[in-house]
């Protein structure tokens, strides 16, 4: 699990009734030995334009120094502008290419390039809605996006979000109705890790350091507004019950219920695990434990005891992982990178772990 993301998880997890942990920040053994540093002599030159650069930085050496333990310790490398804008010639400006692009130099130029160049693309459209710079820019991708993806929910809770930050109840209401009727959770990002593992390789990166730097430096920004909904979405049920509208508040229930439940069924990442844990909660709390609310006709306890199973595999994975993953060999390392991202972070864990 990428420890930019540790600081979304510890909010996640300071949400959940049992306590998890997310073991971050122990010390590893070297995983292997960092080649050693060749002596280089730096020729009387004058200085080259980026333009000059670029075709020289087609085939540079391979990059044998990172290791996942520094990828573990956060220390994720950073590509620069003439490696990524070397990326997208060699490998064409792709709307993939160009929001990795974005993500990898934390610049937005390349999303709105993306964004104007494919229109219809529900993932470029996606990247302003969660990144952009004014709410107007977000409110116009948000309605983007919900044209290209329609059937995406998604592009409805961040609707939601954005009407609950103008203080229109009435339009997030809507919106939340109509993620009913959109099964589907999708925010593309495996695409984003795709596109930036390829900017890695181009610079010059070994397969398995391309693959963990490109997983390790991805960030999940849809987590907050999610969780910021769900809150915005209990105040309104609680709301209709001191009003005793209870029909009001039945589907304010079952909105965040789904919420929850559909997080935790798509989201690829054990952070969506957690905060999709979190969510269902809340609602289920406020249930009669006899109440069926869950998969398969369970009652809201018997939902909340699976919950909590949950929650104590994630606490057990996670513990054993370290010792799992510091003695894994590179092949096992990069079959683990590849699960995490065909399969979900979970359930690589869960193959880790359970192998040896």
């Amino acid at each position: 699990m990428p420890l930019r993301r540790s600081a979304q998880i510890a909010v996640v997890l300071g949400l959940v009734a049992a306590g998890v942990w997310v073991v971050r920040g122990k010390k590893w053994e070297l995983l292997r030995k960092p080649a050693e540093a060749a002596t280089q002599v730096t020729p009387a030159i004058k200085p080259r334009s980026a333009a000059d650069l670029i075709p020289h930085l087609k085939g540079p050496p391979k990059r044998t120094g990172v290791t996942i333990k520094e990828l573990l310790a956060g220390k994720v490398p950073q590509l620069n502008q003439l490696e990524v804008e070397a990326f997208l010639k060699n490998r064409g400006r792709s709307t993939t290419n160009l929001l990795a692009a974005s993500r990898l130099l934390n610049d937005l130029s390349f999303a709105r390039e993306a964004a104007k160049a494919d229109p219809k693309n529900p993932a470029a459209q996606l990247e302003l809605a969660l990144r952009g710079e004014t709410p107007e820019e977000k409110s116009a991708a948000i309605a983007a996006f919900r044209e290209a993806a329609p059937g995406n929910s998604l592009g409805d809770f961040l609707a939601a979000h954005q009407a609950f930050a103008t203080g229109d109840a009435g339009a997030a209401g809507a919106a939340l109705v109509q993620s009913l009727d959109n099964p589907l959770f999708a925010d593309y990002s495996l695409d984003l890790v795709a596109g930036s593992e390829q900017a890695y390789l181009e610079a010059g990166y070994e397969p398995t350091a391309a693959a963990g730097a490109a997983m390790f430096a991805l960030t999940v920004p849809r987590a907050q507004p999610l969780m910021e909904v769900s809150k915005n979405l209990l105040s309104l049920q609680q709301e209709f019950v001191r009003s005793a509208d209870f029909d009001a508040a039945e589907p304010t229930v079952i909105i965040g219920l789904t919420l929850g439940q559909r997080i935790q069924d798509q989201g690829p990442y054990l952070i969506d695990q957690l905060s999709g844990i979190a969510i269902e909660r809340k609602f289920l709390d406020q249930l009669d434990p006899l109440t069926q609310a869950g998969p398969g006709g369970q009652t809201a306890g018997e939902r909340l005891e699976t919950l909590d199973a949950k929650l104590l595999e994630i606490k057990d994975l996670t513990s054993r992982f370290t010792p799992a993953f510091a003695q894994a060999d590179q092949a096992t390392q990069s079959h683990y990178l590849a699960m995490m991202k065909s399969e979900g972070e979970l359930a690589a864990m869960r193959w880790l772990v359970e192998k040896k």
